[in-house]
């Protein structure tokens, strides 16, 4: 027996920042754990282009729920010094699940 939330499409993900220091990751991982922040890492290999010029790091991608943009940012500004290690995207997620 089908819900009527059964039908229902939902694609609040957002991209809100990468890093490529792990330490940062690190830290910024147990900040949203501490403040309840529901999100998923996206690791994205580097480019050809950035192989070229020196960067082997791999970039990661937090994407958080929408709901939670403002939490999120809260926490972010307690990270202190290292929001500057921080690139903010705060874009629609464009991940595809196919089953």
């Amino acid at each position: 027996m089908e819900n009527e939330y059964s039908k229902v499409k939902v694609n609040n993900e957002m991209d809100f920042c990468s890093v490529t220091d792990i330490d940062v990751k690190t830290a910024l991982e147990k900040a949203f754990m501490k403040a309840r922040v529901s999100y998923f890492l996206r690791w994205e290999k580097p480019s050809l282009f950035s192989k070229i010029f020196g960067s082997t790091k791999p970039n990661i991608v937090f994407c958080i729920n929408s709901a939670q943009l403002e939490t999120a940012e809260e926490v972010i500004k307690s990270l202190g010094e290292m929001e500057s290690e921080l690139k903010m995207l705060r874009t629609k997620s464009n991940n595809r699940v196919g089953f």
